[in-house]
């Protein structure tokens, strides 16, 4: 039980320390780019992909905000094959989004 009431606390704090401008900012950049018709594209690595797809989802489903992920195994390894790991991520964006 203690790991979970220090998790709890630690995740409270990380919320409280949240710069609430840069959170409009954000939520401001997801309307604009949803009345614009456009997609938002996140990515993630480990546990954040899982998080990633999350946010997707609930973009696409309960804010019909168009959006898609970069998570795709075969993607990712294929990139970082041939672009190199640390280039992936913008070697994906470059072929499959719109500006």
């Amino acid at each position: 039980m203690k790991f979970f009431k220090k998790y709890f606390e630690d995740a409270a704090k990380c919320i409280q320390k949240l710069d609430k401008d840069k959170i409009n900012s954000i939520c401001q950049l997801i309307k604009n780019t949803s009345k614009n018709k456009g997609t938002i594209y996140l990515a993630g690595n480990g546990g954040s992909a899982s998080t990633a797809s999350h946010i997707s989802t609930d973009l696409t489903k309960n804010a019909k905000v168009k959006s898609m992920t970069f998570n795709d195994v075969n993607l990712i390894t294929c990139f970082s094959n041939d672009y190199g790991y640390e280039n992936w991520l913008a070697k994906a964006i470059e072929a499959y989004a719109k500006k």
